[in-house]
């Protein structure tokens, strides 16, 4: 079975490109993702770049196989592979640290190394998290749902996609 990441390289010039790492093995947390999903892109649209900002969500190029232990021994290395390298390719993380995930812990730990920002987002408090999470992040966003918060996350992300250098992200290293 193989698994492509739906990120085209042509889209890479105009657009940036925000992973979004977070859990989604339960129905809490699926109606979550779609919930913030719709909220922030409704924010997003609502700046000036917002249509220039797309959300690459891995599971949508990623099965959760989680569940059976035979599929995750057989695929794990295939999923490890297939979001880092969405990873990447993409100029900015944000990442839900709610739940301990430990998936989202490799993402974040992963993205820092290479030198991508990571924003931190929780339903409650970022601080809550593991302190090598919250000493990865750039920014955190607390009590994510409220309108305010999700439209404080968009201008930044907006902000991330103004500032980046020549639109790629070989710059994100300072």
């Amino acid at each position: 079975m193989e698994v492509k990441p739906s990120i085209s390289p042509l889209q890479k010039p105009a657009m940036m490109l925000i992973y979004f790492a977070h859990p989604c093995f339960n129905e809490s947390q699926e109606l979550f993702k779609k919930e913030f999903l719709r909220k922030l892109r409704a924010a997003l649209d609502g700046t000036g770049h917002g249509k220039a900002i797309t959300i690459v969500d891995p599971f949508v190029d990623t099965p959760n196989i989680e569940g059976n232990r035979e599929t995750k021994l057989k695929l794990s290395r295939l999923v490890k592979d297939t979001c880092i390298k969405m990873l990447e390719e993409c100029d900015t993380v944000v990442a839900m640290v709610d739940d301990g995930d430990t998936g989202v812990a490799f993402e974040t730990g992963y993205a820092a190394a290479a030198g991508i920002p990571v924003v931190l987002i929780s339903r409650s408090d970022c601080a809550a998290a593991n302190a090598m999470l919250v000493g990865a992040a750039k920014e955190r966003v607390n009590a994510l749902l409220t309108d305010a918060q999700v439209t404080k996350l968009a201008r930044m992300l907006e902000w991330y996609y103004i500032s980046r250098k020549g639109h790629g992200h070989g710059s994100r290293k300072s």
